[in-house]
């Protein structure tokens, strides 16, 4: 599901949030933000998590999941997962294969990956956030560190993720080595 850059920042726009357009790797440390999204609200918000990054002089990649299979993760020291959930806990299309190749045991081997989710749901449905939930928890258990705790937010989440999305940069900018 890749839209032109024009799209992007669009609808980054009509949500609300200034994009920081796409970033590449930052010293010793490689950070991707990667977003799954039904609506664009997710790509919104990793479009505009890159641009604070970005400020606070740390820069990543910016990927859909759909484009980003699993494996790559091995490739990365920290990601921050922006995902939203589909109906009653089920990843988005753009996630299906993402999530299921993380519930298998064998492509979870995840120990030098530090990584934080931001879950999107609708507090209407049963199960909030279920599909960011189950991220959550199957990077922990491949052995990946958590940076923050899973955080949660519903359709209107701006201030939520501005107070999450600090806590990342806080903790970042505490164990990001020198340049």
């Amino acid at each position: 599901m890749n839209h032109p850059e024009g799209k992007r920042a669009d609808r980054a726009a009509d949500a609300g949030w200034t994009t920081g357009g796409e970033v590449a790797k930052h010293g010793r440390m490689s950070l991707a933000i990667l977003y799954a999204t039904v609506s664009g609200q997710a790509e919104a918000l990793a479009q505009f998590a890159a641009g604070r990054l970005e400020q606070a002089g740390i820069s990543a990649v910016v990927e859909n999941v759909a484009d980003f299979p699993a494996g790559r993760l091995q490739e990365f020291d920290t990601a921050l997962i922006i995902i939203s959930t589909w109906g009653e806990g089920a990843p988005p299309p753009d996630a299906v294969d993402f999530c299921a190749a993380l519930q298998k045991p064998e492509a979870r081997p995840l120990p030098q990956l530090r990584y934080a989710v931001f879950a999107l749901g609708s507090s209407s449905y049963t199960v909030f956030c279920g599909c960011g939930r189950r991220l959550d928890e199957d990077l922990a258990r491949g052995g990946a560190q958590r940076l923050l705790p899973c955080a949660e937010g519903d359709l209107k989440c701006k201030a939520v993720f501005e107070k999450w999305l600090a806590a990342v940069v806080a903790v970042l900018s505490v164990r990001e080595p020198p340049p």
